[in-house]
């Protein structure tokens, strides 16, 4: 087997680090929409808990199931 050229190996190596490249930004997005979903949920808790509040200050609680 004969070795690969350098201008074929570069080709070979740019592609690679192309295809890295996109994993890496696929990879990234993904994690941003954990993120966003996490925010997205203690957003809400927060919201519940200040709910939860009133309705202890007021003297009742409203129970939904």
């Amino acid at each position: 087997m004969s070795p690969i050229s350098p201008p074929v190996k570069a080709v070979l190596e740019a592609r690679q680090d192309a295809t890295r490249t996109k994993i890496d930004i696929a990879l990234l997005g993904q994690n941003l929409d954990n993120q966003q979903e996490t925010g997205d949920l203690i957003n809400q808790m927060v919201q519940q808990a200040g709910e939860l509040q009133k309705q202890l200050s007021s003297g009742h609680i409203d129970v939904r199931v």
